[in-house]
């Protein structure tokens, strides 16, 4: 199976609004461990880094729920006398 690519596009007119919101959520504020620390991502990497930890964020919460409904526990009534 191939890759798959995702994209999502944003209007000129409204990518200001749509990276000032997404910030708002999801600030921009790791930093490097240099003596002097710096932002690590910018604003365009950071939204970009951060959508991919979203996603595989859900994806891992997908399949957990996936494996929880999977599961069963046997039915003991030897448990309590």
């Amino acid at each position: 199976m191939a890759d798959a690519i995702i994209t999502i596009t944003i209007p000129d007119a409204k990518v200001e609004t749509a990276k000032t919101g997404f910030l708002k959520i999801y600030p921009n504020v790791e930093m490097t461990e240099d003596e002097i620390p710096v932002e690590k991502y910018t604003d365009v990497q950071w939204i970009r880094e951060q959508i991919r930890r979203i996603i595989i964020r859900d994806v891992r919460r997908g399949l957990q729920m996936v494996a929880n409904e999977a599961a069963s526990v046997e039915n003991d009534d030897t448990l309590a006398i």
